[in-house]
C-alpha cells in the first residue's frame, strides 16, 4: 500500500521551510487561460501564482477538472486551441517563457523542462519503434551526435529508467510493452538529453497497478535527486503526494486554495477543501469493515456559471452566506511557508485526522 504519511526526507525539507535547494527555478504569476464559450471566454486557470525552487518536488493535487493539466500544458506551451493564455507571466531562470518566440520554446521543451503524460499508451506513437521515439529527442536537441551516440545514450538512459534488455526493446512498439515499461519509457525520453532542470509529471501513476505505481514513484524520487532536479508532481491522489513532495499545492476550479510544506498540510489542512480530502483517504484500520468512505458532497462547478464569490461555497460546510458568496477569498498567509485562500480559515476548529467513527458517519 502506498503511504499517505509524508516520508522523512519530506518531512526535513518542510521543518526547514525550503526546498532542498533554495530559491525558485520557476515562478508562475497571476497567470490566466481562457477558452471561447457560448455564453463569453471561460476563465480555466485564473490568477495563479506559484513557485517552483530549485531541487524540490512540488506536489500539485485536485480533483479531475480543477485545472491541474491546463496549468501543466501553460508551462510547456501547449495549451490546445483554441484555448489562449490571456494574462500573466511565467518565469523560467528569470526568462518569461510567454514572450519566446516559437523556436525558442521549442529549444527548451524537452531539453531544460520535460513533461511525462498520464497515459503512455497514447502518448507515445505506436507507428514507431521505441528506439525511434527516444533518438527523435537526441536528434533534435543534440544534433551533433551520431547515430551510434544516440543509440548508445538512449541504450543508457533505458538502463538507468530500470528497463531490462535494453538494446532488444529499442526495436520494439509501444503495444508490445506492459504499461510500467511504457511509462518508464516516457521518463527515458523526458530525461534523454541530460540536462532538464524542471520535469513535470502529469497523473504519471494514473494507468498503473498499485504495485507498479510504488515503483515508478520511487523512480522518479531517484532519478530528481541523482539529476539534482525541480519536479512538478501533478495528480488527485494525495496518498501519492504523501509519498514523494516537499511541498503541495492544492487547486480548485482553476485557483490555488492552499500550499504549503507536505507535512504541516497533512498535520494541519487549513482550507475546508484540503481537509474534505483528506478525509477521503483511505486509511489502514481507520473504518470499520463495510463503513462507507468519506466523500466531499457535491461536484466541481462548472467554470462557466462560477460564483462571484468562492467557488467552494456549494460544497462548504462552514461558508458564511453573505461573504463567502459575494467575495472572492484571497491568498493569504497563514504561517511560514503556508497559504490559504478561505475567509473562514481562522474560526475553524483545529485539525483532527477522521477517526473510524467520523469516517463512517
Amino acid at each position: 500500500m502506498i503511504a499517505t504519511t509524508p516520508s522523512r526526507k519530506t518531512e526535513v525539507a518542510a521543518e526547514s521551510g525550503d526546498s532542498p535547494t533554495s530559491g525558485p527555478l520557476m515562478e508562475i504569476q497571476a497567470l490566466e487561460v481562457r477558452f471561447p464559450g457560448n455564453r463569453g471566454p471561460v476563465t480555466v486557470i485564473d490568477q495563479v501564482d506559484l513557485a517552483i525552487n530549485h531541487g524540490e518536488i512540488l506536489g500539485l493535487v485536485g480533483e479531475s477538472g480543477c485545472g491541474k493539466s491546463m496549468l501543466a500544458r501553460s508551462i510547456l506551451g501547449l495549451v490546445p486551441t483554441p484555448g489562449k493564455i490571456t494574462g500573466g507571466r511565467i518565469l523560467f531562470e528569470r526568462d518569461d517563457l510567454l514572450n519566446m518566440s516559437t523556436q525558442a520554446m521549442r529549444q527548451i521543451r524537452g531539453d531544460r523542462i520535460a513533461i511525462v503524460l498520464q497515459e503512455p499508451m497514447t502518448s507515445l506513437d505506436p507507428v514507431f519503434t521505441v528506439g525511434n521515439q527516444i533518438t527523435e529527442v537526441l536528434a533534435t536537441h543534440r544534433p551533433e551526435m551520431t547515430r551510434h551516440e544516440r543509440r548508445a545514450r538512449a541504450i543508457q538512459m533505458m538502463e538507468q529508467v530500470g528497463i531490462q534488455f535494453p538494446a532488444n526493446r529499442l526495436s520494439q512498439y509501444p503495444h508490445e510493452l506492459s504499461g510500467g515499461i511504457r511509462q518508464r519509457v516516457m521518463i527515458a525520453i523526458a530525461l534523454i538529453c541530460g540536462d532538464v532542470r524542471l520535469l513535470v509529471a502529469d497523473e504519471p501513476t494514473t494507468a498503473l497497478d498499485v504495485t507498479i505505481q510504488a515503483q515508478i514513484l520511487e523512480l522518479f524520487v531517484q532519478l530528481q535527486a541523482k539529476h539534482s532536479m525541480a519536479m512538478l508532481l501533478i495528480t488527485h491522489d494525495l496518498s501519492v503526494i504523501a509519498q514523494t513532495a516537499h511541498r503541495v499545492a492544492v487547486m480548485y476550479a482553476g485557483r490555488i486554495v492552499e500550499v504549503a510544506g507536505a507535512v504541516p498540510l497533512f498535520d494541519g489542512p487549513l482550507h475546508p477543501y484540503t481537509r474534505g480530502l483528506m478525509h477521503s483517504l483511505p486509511r489502514a484500520g481507520a473504518r470499520p469493515r463495510k463503513s462507507r468512505m468519506a466523500a466531499i458532497p457535491g461536484t466541481v462547478p462548472n467554470l462557466a456559471d462560477l460564483p462571484p464569490g468562492c467557488p467552494f461555497f456549494d460544497r462548504c460546510a462552514h461558508r458564511a452566506d453573505d461573504l463567502c458568496l459575494e467575495t472572492m477569498p484571497v491568498l493569504e498567509q497563514a504561517a511560514r511557508g503556508h497559504w490559504v485562500r478561505c475567509h473562514r480559515w481562522r474560526d475553524l476548529a483545529p485539525y483532527e485526522p477522521p477517526s473510524p467513527q467520523t469516517a463512517a458517519s
